[in-house]
């Protein structure tokens, strides 16, 4: 591990705040995305691409991040990807056409923070990753909660387009509290690495390729259930408001799984590590098997949040943990997070297009819930045998 650097007294505010923007601008708009199709005259189910958009930017771009974060530094990379998603955030309610285009920019802002906030952690603070990254995640999830739940009250006070305006005024504030990190930005090339080991090929190596399929099938479950989830409890019989009760819960079941799993796994052997895919994979299959269900009652859909929670709040974080703990220096962290994200989030964003076409053909949800249950045993077992090694 590389030696701690000097770095603001505001990096941990920064840190949290940039998790803070990390999902909200993108979980936030499953809840009114009837009333962005009545805006826009499109139909609801072709606005599962305002979930896949960002996914893409995932898949293709973290391998672009990395190679500019050698170039400007990691600090000044997220710095201007805020400047994007501050750009991108705002520009989304104009019109159909800004809505897709503006996505792409809050898709590419986060891609940047996603690759580089735990190189930041491992290489700024690499005494405190598994704290760091606790709390980080629970910024991320918490305000997902906020973002999912309080979004639908104010389009109903106001307009989607105003809750969407208060929304990016986040990033706002996230991008003033940035600004003196930039001062401890170190290109690559100005840092010394003449002791540092040498950098590991990612992509030839096998237990990189676990966590791939272990992060992109987990992303695949969350992302299609973000997506969808509401649309499933309305189905059922629920009104707008408690589906997007539900929405939010579900982000705020995850928060204790999301601080306690980054804190907890640092202080485990990798071996043990492992068995937290197990679990989570148990409580998603649980979650996925209530939803075959269709029960008009908003405890029940509170039941399935709580146990999908308890899934993705042991799986991504311990994702994002392992990207530290399993990598001997911050440039193979920011190589692993890249190429782990990129190829993963590719795998991710086919599942909320595959399970709404599959909704629309079958006029029922069953058929994509199946295939989300395949993703499951996917993260089950390649989180297992990632787990069988201490580094890549």
């Amino acid at each position: 591990m590389l030696e701690k650097k000097n770095h603001s007294s505001l990096l941990l505010v920064g840190i949290l705040l940039v998790g803070v923007c990390m999902r909200m601008p993108i979980t936030a708009l499953p809840s009114v995305i009837k009333d962005i199709a009545a805006s826009f005259q499109v139909a609801p189910n072709s606005l599962g691409i305002l979930t896949t958009i960002p996914l893409l930017c995932f898949g293709f771009i973290s391998p672009l991040v990395s190679l500019l974060a050698r170039k400007i530094g990691n600090e000044a990379t997220i710095g201007l990807a805020l400047l994007l998603l501050i750009v991108g955030s705002f520009v989304r309610i104009f019109n159909f056409w800004s809505l897709l285009g503006g996505t792409v920019l809050v898709g590419l802002a986060i891609t940047g923070f996603n690759v580089l906030l735990p190189a930041v952690i491992a290489d700024k603070l690499p005494d405190k990753i598994g704290s760091t990254t606790g709390m980080y995640n629970v910024a991320i999830t918490s305000f997902s909660a906020i973002g999912a739940y309080t979004i639908s009250p104010l389009s109903q006070a106001a307009s989607w387009q105003v809750a969407i305006v208060i929304i990016s005024l986040v990033a706002v504030l996230t991008a003033i509290v940035w600004l003196p990190n930039l001062k401890y930005n170190q290109p690559e090339k100005l840092v010394p690495t003449t002791d540092a080991p040498g950098e590991t090929n990612m992509w030839r190596n096998k237990t990189a390729w676990y966590l791939v399929f272990y992060f992109g099938a987990q992303s695949f479950v969350f992302y299609s259930i973000v997506a969808w989830l509401p649309a499933i409890a309305l189905a059922a019989g629920l009104t707008q408001d408690q589906a997007s009760l539900v929405a939010g819960f579900f982000q705020l079941f995850s928060m204790p799984f999301a601080l306690v799993i980054p804190v907890v796994a640092t202080r485990l052997s990798h071996l043990r590590r492992r068995w937290f895919a197990l679990f989570a994979g148990i409580a998603a299959a649980a979650s996925l098997g209530m939803l075959f269900f269709a029960v008009n009652s908003v405890w029940y859909y509170l039941l399935v949040a709580l146990l999908m929670g308890m899934a993705i709040g042991t799986t991504f974080p311990l994702g994002l943990t392992v990207f530290g703990l399993k990598t001997r220096n911050a440039a193979d962290t920011r190589n692993l997070s890249g190429m782990v994200q990129s190829a993963g989030y590719l795998l991710a964003a086919t599942g909320p297009v595959i399970v709404g076409h599959l909704n629309a053909a079958t006029h029922s949800w069953q058929a994509g819930l199946v295939v989300l249950l395949g993703a499951v045993v996917v993260f089950t077992v390649a989180g297992l045998l990632a787990g069988r090694r201490h580094y890549v």
